[in-house]
């Protein structure tokens, strides 16, 4: 059966007590649509490209390397940097690190903060089936 990374980092993030206090259910795959929840803090989880095979032995892959972008955004700065603290311990659980490129700006349009943030992980050896 094939295993899905996007399943197991909503699967960490909604177990933390920060995320679930802001962010409750409002947690969606690659888009936000623009009619919902506009006031309310809000996080989408973005596969930057697909899973690639990492480490090669014996003509196969042995590790899978993901690279996922976390976006947090709320009209309350404080609360984006909370969420996303909460976020990185959890994707450091996952064994996934943090980029060095991102986002951390105010949209005047919107009246929201959005802090966006980029993990890199590779799953453990002979977990390849993504």
């Amino acid at each position: 059966m094939i295993q899905d990374m996007l399943t197991n980092i909503y699967t960490e993030l909604t177990s933390d007590s920060v995320i679930k206090q802001f962010v409750g259910n409002r947690i969606r795959y690659y888009d936000y649509p623009e009619n919902e929840d506009t006031n309310q803090t809000k996080m989408i989880i973005n596969p930057l490209r697909p899973p690639q095979e990492q480490v090669g032995g014996s003509d196969q892959g042995l590790t899978t390397n993901f690279i996922f972008q976390i976006d947090v955004q709320s009209t309350d700065r404080k609360i984006c940097k909370q969420v996303q603290a909460a976020v990185k311990q959890q994707m450091t659980a996952l064994h996934f690190a943090q980029l060095t490129d991102g986002l951390d700006e105010y949209f005047p349009e919107t009246k929201l903060f959005v802090d966006a943030r980029r993990y890199e992980g590779n799953t453990e050896i002979y977990d390849t089936n993504y």
